[in-house]
């Protein structure tokens, strides 16, 4: 969802603004800055287009990156060479912008580098045997630019590291660059990209999405530095050299801490758990770009450890004051430091100066989202761009110091009662890791406070790097931090650790079991399954965790694991054998079945109860369709039974879909039959069932609605108890087990064993959706443009459109941390405005963003599965189906992935949600 958004009460957040352009003297009235600042025009169009990127020079000058392509980059009929060193006709270039006169607006503009593509990062630096030059991302390579002649203006071009990532997404590149004073260039890696980096070294990285990395400005090296964000944009330091970044979804700021992993779209954590987050809250958007600190006095000491964010969705630049839990930085909501009457303000880089003014880059546009409206819209502007600089009245003119804490020694660093000394001794040791420095780290990691938790984690990363090194499990022994950060080390001497402590314990985690397998050496596999297996014959968690780290390293099944998986089979199947009729089980398909779950329920007679359903959370779980039956039973005379459930949207007529219906046992017949009540409470149904009083029969509860809501039912409360709705529980768990054996064992059983478990096997996956056809299409229009009109008039209650949300969004959707995370989270949804809610929840495919496209997985079988693509994890990926379930699959059993811009969310929601109950979701997501 690109620059996905937030709401801010008193800001114009509609997607395309709707006033027009205009000058940048008239903008400069419309910004407002608290008192005791003032907000200066330093550029604007001509000298610059639209800026994206900046960055200062030692003598003062600042270095901006400027287009007219994006968001379109040139196509490579353009390009002067293979590597695109030149784009023919592009104005987009590398600006030098110098205020020769000192009134605080630039005078002198320099295209250094012109006929580029898309320029973002930019940061000077030069060879010593050139005049200047700059490091900066061109389409499609990291570029040195040098003047070699002195004449100010780029006459070499070489390619630092590419080509890399930019075909998925042009607004998540290569962006952010920033020099530190290791020397290091520090820079962003943007969303759904995709880029393979290979330095002069011969050090590499692959890199797919959001990302931190940092390389040498000769290309020499290229390492990563933090893993994980969806779109950071933007980076600064703090005055001890933390490094800190903005970025467009998971969270406004980050601190950043080498090594850590941060949310990105279901990615999956180092093993240590995502890093601690500083920011609470939102800014009422998540188009969050361009982050600076204040600190060291520069504005005066009442506005040390202050932080500014461009929010380029509500037109403002958002302030925190920071302060500190030992070395853990928390984020404070403060008034908007700059708001503006001009919505088409869009901070995109924020930079302080060397004479500590603020600069902002003003990406000047009506439209700003990169996925939320067609990249071809007209209102889209290529030529206006401003840059701004805002000055605080009696600031300090010296400048802002970034001196990272001294110690003169790693021990003395790490025993030092500066927490900030001792985050620096921890990232020296990260650096240069060494063994003798492990027993203090694992000393300093129980003692520091609870509180410190970037400390904390900062110290549970260097832990872990340091037992990579070879030997290092020699220097620890077992407690409670080293069993959880053991399963974070890969390799075979953590996996031979982990076999030692289940000797000496003789207990473990199915966290460690997974990791032993996924790395250890034969050896150790041999004797961690026969430890487990002697002591948990039974226990099927176990085998499952060694089978699934089996399969995260490529490997085939181990004859020992499918030698128990048959063992512990052929026992449950032959104890199910001896057990009388099961009182519940579902009928065989081919489809997979409903979730069958207990949940508590109301009755109308005030009782709260206990419900077999065919739904258990809701979303898309309510299209599957199935019957459940119980084992038959003596008629008796009368029988009551409570039912709960729907037969399609209220406002529709009923159908005959969903039915609970008795059965004679011998016959076939159906004697007696109930449909649902059109509630969630249950309500009674009476049978008088004198005349068949002693047959056999069964009851059946047939959910046939493959509707997405109002489409399950439920019975409870069987009167007299010929059968009890919570003998389902323990049933489905023997069952469940069965399922999971026959997914292990389906290629690798005997014959005899297979047939047995076949009822378990794996239903046939869901086949692909099927895309919108030009009728369908014009019919949605038509209902969008319908709905979107009717909001105006409509009285929206916000409680029951989170009842809606809740029952029809929360599966896939998290809003304010409730829901999934299958689809993408919506916080500040609400700036979409009423148009494109309509769009996005009534014709889900037409603005699909790329990472969100639907994968059908063939496998080598022939078989087919459709869904997300949620996560790699070694060699299994796993894939979020329509139910929101989750699948492992191997790459070894992989035949093809084929990616279609289609969404998991399928276009039915405008007959499945009734009008009234969409007005409510469309007031509860526009206050979001």
């Amino acid at each position: 969802m690109g620059l996905m958004v937030g709401v801010s009460l008193a800001a114009d957040t509609r997607l395309v603004r709707e006033t027009e352009a205009t000058t940048a003297e008239r903008e400069l009235a419309a910004l407002t800055v608290p008192e005791g600042f003032e907000i200066q025009l330093f550029a604007s169009e001509p000298m610059i287009n639209k800026p994206i990127n900046m960055a200062f020079d030692t003598q003062g000058r600042l270095w901006v990156s400027s287009t007219v392509e994006y968001p379109y980059c040139a196509d490579q009929s353009r390009w002067s060479d293979p590597q695109g060193t030149r784009v023919k006709d592009s104005r987009d270039a590398i600006k030098i912008l110098e205020d020769t006169d000192g009134d605080g607006r630039a005078d002198k503009v320099t295209d250094f580098a012109d006929g580029l593509n898309i320029p973002t990062g930019v940061v000077p630096w030069h060879k010593p045997e050139h005049k200047t030059g700059c490091i900066a991302w061109s389409i499609p390579n990291i570029w040195y630019f040098a003047d070699t002649d002195g004449d100010g203006k780029a006459d070499l071009r070489e390619v630092v590291m590419g080509p890399l990532g930019y075909e998925k997404d042009t607004h998540g590149m290569c962006s952010s660059f920033r020099l530190g004073q290791d020397g290091w260039i520090y820079a962003t890696h943007g969303f759904n990209n995709t880029s393979h980096f290979r330095a002069k070294d011969g050090s590499s990285l692959d890199l797919h999405s959001g990302n931190v990395f940092r390389f040498r400005p000769d290309g020499s090296r290229v390492e990563p530095w933090t893993w994980g964000q969806v779109n950071p944009f933007g980076l600064c330091w703090d005055r001890y050299g933390n490094l800190y970044s903005a970025d467009c979804h998971s969270a406004p700021i980050y601190q950043l801490i080498r090594g850590a992993y941060y949310p990105s779209f279901g990615k999956p954590h180092d093993g240590l758990g995502f890093a601690p987050v500083m920011c609470e809250h939102t800014h009422g958007s998540t188009g969050i770009c361009g982050i600076a600190y204040v600190d060291g006095g520069v504005w005066g000491p009442e506005w040390d450890d202050h932080m500014f964010v461009g929010n380029v969705v509500t037109s403002r630049v958002n302030h925190d004051q920071i302060s500190f839990s030992g070395s853990t930085p928390k984020a404070n909501e403060k008034p908007d430091f700059i708001t503006s009457a001009d919505p088409w303000f869009r901070p995109v880089d924020l930079q302080l100066g060397p004479d500590n003014a603020l600069y902002i880059a003003d990406f000047y546009n009506r439209i700003i989202g990169h996925y939320e409206v067609p990249l071809d819209h007209p209102g889209r502007d290529r030529e206006r761009g401003r840059i701004w600089r805002v000055v605080k009245k009696n600031a300090s003119l010296q400048a802002r110091q970034i001196s990272r804490p001294q110690f003169k020694e790693w021990r003395l660093g790490l025993a030092a009662q500066s927490p900030f000394v001792q985050r620096a001794a921890v990232a020296a040791l990260q650096e240069t890791p060494r063994l003798d420095a492990l027993p203090l780290l694992i000393e300093l990691e129980q003692k520091t406070p609870k509180a410190d938790v970037q400390l904390l984690h900062a110290l549970r990363i260097a832990i872990r790097d340091h037992l990579k090194m070879k030997g290092a499990f020699e220097y620890v022994a077992d407690s409670p931090l080293i069993r959880e950060i053991v399963c974070a080390v890969p390799g075979s001497e953590a996996s031979a650790f982990i076999l030692r402590l289940i000797k000496t314990s003789g207990s473990w985690t199915l966290e460690a079991l997974r990791h032993a397998a996924r790395y250890g050496d034969e050896s150790t596999l041999q004797e961690v399954i026969a430890i487990v297996k002697q002591k948990e014959a039974s226990a099927l968690p176990a085998l499952e965790a060694l089978s699934e780290g089996l399969s995260e390293r490529g490997a085939p099944p181990h004859r020992e694991l499918l030698i128990w998986g048959q063992e512990l089979a052929t026992g449950l199947l032959d104890q199910m054998a001896k057990l009388p009729e099961a009182s519940w089980e579902m009928l065989p398909q081919n489809e997979p079945p409903p979730v069958w779950a207990l949940v508590n329920r109301s009755c109308s007679d005030g009782q709260e109860t206990r419900v077999l359903q065919s739904m258990a959370k809701g979303g898309m779980e309510e299209r599957l369709t199935g019957i459940l039956h119980t084992k038959s039973f003596a008629l008796p005379s009368h029988l009551r039974i409570w039912i709960n459930g729907h037969r399609g949207l209220p406002k529709q007529a009923p159908h005959d879909k969903n039915i609970v219906r008795l059965v004679d046992a011998e016959k076939g017949s159906v004697l007696a039959t109930a449909f649902p009540p059109r509630s969630d409470q249950c309500s009674l149904v009476e049978w008088d069932l004198t005349a068949h009083s002693g047959k056999r029969a069964r009851l059946e509860i047939v959910d046939g609605d493959n509707g997405k809501a109002y489409a399950w039912l439920g019975v409870a409360r069987i009167e007299p108890s010929v059968v009890a709705v919570e003998d389902f529980a323990q049933e489905e768990q023997a069952r469940s087990s069965l399922r999971s054996l026959a997914r292990l064992l389906q290629h690798h059983a005997p014959v005899a064993l297979r047939g047995r478990l076949a009822p378990y096997f794996p239903p046939r996956p869901a086949p692909p959706a099927l895309p919108v056809s030009p009728e369908q299409r014009q019919q949605l229009d038509a209902l969008i443009a319908a709905r979107s009109a009717g909001y105006a008039q409509a009285k929206p209650d916000m409680a029951k459109g989170a009842m809606v949300f809740a029952t029809h969004c929360a599966a896939c959707h998290q809003v304010s941390g409730n829901g999934g995370l299958i689809g993408p989270q919506l916080d500040g949804i609400g700036n979409r405005g009423v148009a494109r809610l309509c769009e996005d929840i009534l014709d889900p495919n037409r603005n699909v963003d790329a990472h969100f496209h639907l994968h059908t997985l063939t496998l080598k079988d022939g078989s087919q599965m459709s869904g997300f693509l949620k996560a790699e994890v070694g060699q299994v990926v796993i894939l979020a189906d329509a139910a929101g379930q989750e699948h492992r699959v191997s790459k070894n059993d992989l035949a093809r992935d084929d990616v279609t811009p289609m969404s998991l969310m399928p276009p039915i929601f405008g007959q499945t949600i009734p009008e009234q109950d969409l007005m409510n979701l469309l007031g509860w997501l526009l206050m979001k």
